[in-house]
């Protein structure tokens, strides 16, 4: 457990480095002091504290009141929680510390891929190149089938990902989440990769067919028969069978479901009866 405490508690730091690598990334420099993204001005220490500071300010800015995202405090806490799920799972050292860096790249990935419908090439290979070292380091004793079957694994969960991208030239799915997908199956193997693409799609589809029914004229219909007021009536989101979804935030919570799921001896079958 204290091993487990002090992995929280260094994930919550870990958190406030990504809130910095998400927003700056591919917009300006990592390195100088973080500003408010509304009046400008540098943000003093004490209010750069992980999840603390967001929570004691209010969520707005000491300096302008302006409103501050909950983006930080998510992702802090999202990194915090993961880190310490982690410490709990009956691993060595070494392997704890292998997964860490995995985990925060993941999280790191699903938030930049959510606000830009984008996956830098850049940390999909860093998460892969985590990926197959962890694998290969856990090889089988046979270590030319064991290497063998670890290097095959990423391109069989990558194909089904690839032949959508390929057969709707980009439309269905873009090329980050195949690379994407190459790193899963590299950290999970064949079958756990697979089961977690399955699981992928299983969250879009829990998670896009109510956006889709409270977009459309149907709800529409209901909010107008079951609503006294205007304002009541104004529940619904802008959805349509067009709209943009970006899976790979979908990918990354699959990936770890299985992934922390196998970590602390569940078999992934276990996630869904």
């Amino acid at each position: 457990m204290f091993t487990a405490v002090v992995f929280g508690a260094f994930g919550l730091i870990v958190g406030s480095f990504l809130n910095v690598l998400i927003i700056r990334w591919g917009t300006r420099s990592l390195a100088g002091r973080s500003a408010c993204m509304s009046c400008g001005r540098t943000i003093p220490w004490h209010d750069l504290v992980p999840v603390l500071s967001w929570i004691l300010l209010g969520g707005k800015c000491r300096l302008c009141g302006s409103p501050i995202s909950l983006q930080y405090i998510l992702v802090e806490a999202g990194t915090g929680l993961l880190f310490f799920i982690i410490g709990l799972a009956p691993l060595p050292l070494y392997a704890h510390l292998f997964a860490l860096p995995i985990a925060a790249i993941l999280l790191a990935i699903a938030v930049y891929d959510l606000k830009h419908t984008l996956i830098p090439d850049a940390w999909v290979y860093v998460f892969a190149a985590f990926s197959l070292v962890v694998s290969l380091t856990a090889a089988s004793s046979d270590m030319l089938y064991g290497v063998l079957t670890i290097l095959l694994a990423g391109p069989v969960v990558a194909a089904p990902l690839f032949a959508f991208w390929f057969f709707s030239k980009g439309a269905w799915m873009g090329f980050g989440d195949v690379k994407l997908a190459l790193g899963m199956g590299w950290l999970l193997g064949a079958g756990d990769g697979m089961f977690a693409l399955f699981f992928a799609f299983m969250l879009g589809a829990l998670v896009s067919v109510p956006l889709l029914f409270f977009s459309s004229p149907v709800w529409v219909r209901i909010q107008r028969a079951i609503t006294p007021n205007r304002s009541s009536q104004r529940f619904m989101f802008g959805f349509t069978m067009k709209s943009e979804i970006p899976f790979g935030p979908f990918l990354v919570a699959a990936t770890l479901i299985v992934w922390i799921s196998s970590m602390h001896g569940f078999a992934p079958i276990d996630l869904i009866v």
